[in-house]
């Protein structure tokens, strides 16, 4: 299954996108109008300690050049369990919903296949998928999934704020003032 995941992320992964260079998501850029964002709407809702925890995250992020140096191709972008179809003996059989698929970094379809949770299939499995896949610099993707773990309260936020979903903005915020404390 590993062996079977990794070769359809390297095909999906080697497709051209020479002609497609004006769709190149810039993940950095991203990251950058976040931070304003939460600056203008969400610093005043938010302690000093909380600030900082924020603060702290976005650093370790810009201060990270690797994470952003990763080679930009065609990625599902929001590729994890959830996504993969698998037959009753649990043969890979394809991907479902590229919604949010974009011409961004590599480490992006990585991220789900590192996460430790109920949701995903867990770093173990995730790692084995990446040696097939033949990904040159593992200790970042792991980096990058870690960051991306640490973002999610804030990420949440931004959701909630883009959508005008207060539910969601809500959520992100007790998430970010739980996750400041712990």
């Amino acid at each position: 299954l590993a062996k079977s995941i990794s070769e359809f992320l390297k095909e999906l992964h080697s497709l051209s996108t020479e002609t497609l260079t004006e769709y190149i998501s810039d993940n950095r850029k991203g990251c950058i109008e976040d931070l304003k964002l939460l600056q203008t709407e969400v610093y005043n809702r938010l302690n000093k300690k909380e600030i900082y925890f924020v603060e702290s995250i976005f650093s370790q992020i810009f201060n990270n050049n690797n994470i952003f140096n990763g080679d930009k191709c065609l990625v599902h972008n929001d590729f994890s369990c959830n996504h993969i179809l698998l037959n009753d003996n649990y043969d890979f059989i394809g991907v479902i919903d590229f919604g949010d698929a974009c011409i961004t970094d590599e480490y992006c379809d990585f991220l789900y296949l590192l996460e430790e949770s109920d949701e995903e299939i867990g770093r173990e499995f995730g790692l084995k998928i990446l040696k097939y896949y033949g990904l040159r610099d593992i200790e970042t993707a792991v980096e990058y999934a870690d960051l991306k773990d640490k973002y999610y309260p804030i990420e949440t936020i931004l959701c909630g704020i883009k959508n005008e979903s207060e539910k969601l903005f809500n959520e992100g915020l007790k998430l970010l003032k739980e996750s400041s404390n712990g």
